[in-house]
């Protein structure tokens, strides 16, 4: 045997143990809750007694943490987004980039909580409304 066959064999078996290491490994785990906090953690699915770590209050934050735990280097287990029941308002649209996808062996999921019908909505809500001429009705709509 050579050593370039030696080199391929132990290259191959870096590769497989790298993609077996990622597949066998628990996911990282994150949940999302309307009573969470984009600063903490993610790691729990409730907030903690003294209300300083627990969920992550958006999906947003939720895609943050993944960016920031990529930044450190390639994914070393799945990742696992769960998102509580409840109800969660959209300030700013959300946008996933090539960065924010996983990999076949380390896949980043979003998914409700087992049970839970999370709710998103965005816009404004428009109100004053005021009746104008003949049956129309009209209001000023802020930074429009």
């Amino acid at each position: 045997m050579n050593f370039s066959a030696v080199s391929i064999g132990v290259g191959i078996l870096v590769g497989v143990l790298a993609v077996i290491g990622c597949q066998s490994a628990s996911a990282l785990t994150l949940h999302v809750a309307p009573d969470g906090n984009d600063n903490w953690s993610g790691n729990l699915a409730k907030p903690n007694d003294a209300k300083t770590d627990g969920p992550l209050a958006s999906l947003i934050g939720a895609r943050d943490a993944i960016r920031r735990v990529k930044a450190r280097g390639p994914l070393q287990q799945p990742v696992r987004v769960v998102v509580s029941g409840g109800n969660y308002l959209l300030r700013e649209p959300l946008v996933f980039t090539p960065e924010d996808s996983g990999t076949e062996a380390c896949p980043i999921s979003y998914e409700a909580a087992a049970g839970a019908k999370p709710i998103f909505s965005g816009g404004q809500a428009i109100t004053g409304f005021r009746p104008w001429e003949r049956g129309i009705w009209t209001t000023t709509v802020p930074g429009v």
